[in-house]
C-alpha cells in the first residue's frame, strides 16, 4: 500500500458506505473535504427519508434539500403552518417536485390546522395545484406504503377519487390515513365513500377514517382471509346522523377474530352528537384502546362506566379536554356511588395515560386513581384549577369558607403512589382554549392526532 493514499479517489461506493455510518452533522463535516466527497453526500442511499420543516428558520435548508433530493427520496413528512401563506406556497412547491418521484414509499403531511389559508387572489389555482400534485404522486410512485393527508378537510373531500387512485398500490399500502377534523361538527358536507373502494387493499395494517364512513361491510371486509391483520383502526367522530348504520357487535367480533391484536382509537372532536350517541357507537367486542374527547362540552359518564366494564383488558389511555365554564371546572354526575374514573382505574389493568381537563374532580379521587394504578400510570394530567375537595361542613374554617387544598401535601401523596414526581398542571401549561371560548382549539389536539399518522420510521 502506498505510504500516502489519495483519499480523494476512494470509490464512490466505499465513500457512500462510510457516510451511511455517520451522523447527519458528521456527514456534513466529511463532505467538506473535497468536491468529490461533497458530491457523494447526496447519494440517494443517504437520503431515504427527509422531514421538511417549513418555518422561517429552516426554510433555506428545506428548499435546498427539496431541490436536491426531492426526486429520489423514499419517505417525506412535511410539517408546515397552514395559516402562513409562505409555508403554504413552499409546501405546494415541494409537492410539485415530488410528482416525478418514482421511489416515494411514504408520504405524510403535518399541517398546523385542518384548514389551509389560501391566498385570496388565487385560492382555486393553489388548491388545484395541491390536489393535482397529490394525485400525481399516487400515480407516479411505484410502491406507496404509507399515505397521510394530515386531517386536511379540503383534500379529504376528494377521498373517493384519491382512494380509487391508491388502488394501484393495493398490495403495498400498509398505512392509510383518511380521517379528517371538522371544527363545526353540526354543519359539514359528508362525502360519499363507497366501502367497496377499500376491498382491494390486502396489506393494510393501519387505517384512520371518519365515523361517517364506517360501515359493517367495511369492517367485515378486513376480516377476509386474504387480508393482512389490521393492527390499528383510528375513528374520528364528528356529527352522528340519525340514519347512520349502527355497527353491530358481530362485525366487531368478526374483525377481532381475524385480527386479535387490533387496537381501536376513538377520537371525538367538537362532537356533541358523538358524546350523546357514545353508547350506540360502543360494542362489547370493540377493542377500545385509546379514547379521546376534545371540546365536546359534556361528559357521558354512563359510557365511561361502560368502559370500565367492557374494556378492562384493552383500554390504555383516556384523554378528555374541555373548556371551563365561566372560569370554573364543569361538575359531572354519575349514577354510580363511586367516581366513574376511580372505577376505571380499578378495573382497567392496562391504563397508563389519564388526562382530564375542564372537569371538576375531587382531590381524594385523584389520590385513589394514583393508588389504584400505581407505577402503571405514566401520564396523569389533572389541572390545579379543576381539583376540588369534598365539601364537609365540619371542615369549614371559622368564617364558614371551605378549607383550601394543601397542594404540596396533595402532590406528595400522588407522587408517592406513582413513584415519580407529579404535580397538577398550572394554568400556563393548559391550552388557551380551556379558558377562552374564542381561542383556537386546534392547539390542544392537532399534534396528538397527527402524531398517530406519522410513518413509523419518522
Amino acid at each position: 500500500m502506498a505510504a500516502d493514499p489519495n483519499w480523494a479517489v476512494l470509490p464512490s461506493v466505499t465513500l457512500v458506505d462510510v457516510f451511511s455510518y455517520l451522523s447527519h452533522d458528521d456527514k456534513l463535516r466529511a463532505s467538506s473535504v473535497c468536491k468529490r466527497w461533497r458530491s457523494c453526500l447526496f447519494h440517494p442511499n443517504l437520503w431515504q427519508k427527509i422531514y421538511f420543516q417549513l418555518h422561517s428558520s429552516k426554510r433555506m435548508k428545506t428548499k435546498f434539500l427539496a431541490d436536491r433530493c426531492g426526486h429520489f427520496v423514499r419517505e417525506i413528512m412535511i410539517k408546515f403552518c397552514s395559516h402562513n401563506i409562505t409555508d403554504v406556497r413552499e409546501c405546494g412547491r415541494i409537492l410539485d417536485i415530488m410528482k416525478s418521484n418514482k421511489n416515494l414509499q411514504r408520504f405524510c403531511l403535518q399541517p398546523s390546522s385542518c384548514h389551509i389559508e389560501w391566498p385570496d387572489n388565487n385560492t382555486v389555482y393553489l388548491f388545484d395545484r395541491y390536489l393535482d400534485s397529490v394525485e400525481s404522486i399516487i400515480r407516479n410512485s411505484r410502491e406507496l406504503r404509507h399515505f397521510s393527508l394530515g386531517c386536511l378537510e379540503e383534500l379529504l373531500e376528494h377521498s373517493s377519487t384519491l382512494l380509487s387512485l391508491l388502488g394501484r398500490h393495493s398490495r403495498s399500502l400498509q398505512c392509510l390515513h383518511l380521517a379528517s377534523v371538522k371544527e363545526d361538527s353540526e354543519r359539514y358536507r359528508i362525502v360519499e365513500l363507497d366501502p367497496k373502494l377499500f376491498h382491494p387493499f390486502t396489506s393494510l395494517r393501519q387505517l384512520s377514517i371518519d365515523y361517517d364512513h364506517l360501515t359493517n361491510q367495511l369492517l367485515e371486509s378486513f376480516a377476509h382471509h386474504n387480508k393482512t391483520k389490521l393492527e390499528k383502526l383510528i375513528i374520528h367522530v364528528h356529527g352522528v346522523e340519525a340514519d347512520h348504520e349502527r355497527i353491530t357487535n358481530s362485525s366487531w367480533h368478526c374483525i377481532r377474530s381475524h385480527s386479535p391484536h387490533l387496537q381501536v382509537t376513538l377520537n371525538l372532536i367538537h362532537s356533541f352528537d358523538g358524546v350523546e350517541a357514545l353508547l350506540d357507537i360502543l360494542q362489547p367486542s370493540l377493542p377500545l384502546t385509546h379514547f379521546r374527547q376534545f371540546f365536546c362540552t359534556h361528559l357521558n359518564t354512563t359510557a365511561i362506566g361502560y368502559f370500565a366494564t367492557h374494556y378492562r383488558t384493552t383500554l390504555r389511555s383516556i384523554h378528555i379536554i374541555d373548556g371551563l365554564m365561566d372560569g370554573y371546572p364543569v361538575p359531572y354526575t354519575s349514577a354510580a356511588e363511586e367516581d366513574v374514573f376511580v372505577m376505571l382505574a380499578w378495573r382497567c389493568s392496562l391504563l397508563t395515560d389519564f388526562t382530564l381537563i375542564g372537569y371538576e374532580i375531587a382531590d381524594e379521587d385523584v389520590i385513589a386513581i394514583s393508588r389504584l394504578r400505581g407505577t402503571g400510570i405514566k401520564k396523569l394530567n389533572i389541572p390545579r384549577c379543576c381539583v376540588t375537595t369534598v365539601d364537609d361542613p365540619e371542615e369549614d374554617d371559622m368564617w364558614g369558607y371551605p378549607i383550601q387544598i394543601n397542594f404540596t401535601a396533595f402532590s406528595e401523596q400522588v407522587s408517592e403512589s406513582l413513584s415519580w414526581n407529579w404535580h397538577p398542571l398550572d394554568d400556563h401549561e393548559l391550552p388557551l382554549a380551556v379558558f377562552d371560548v374564542d381561542a383556537d382549539a386546534e392547539e390542544a389536539y392537532m399534534d396528538i392526532l397527527l402524531d398517530e399518522q406519522r410513518p413509523v420510521s419518522a
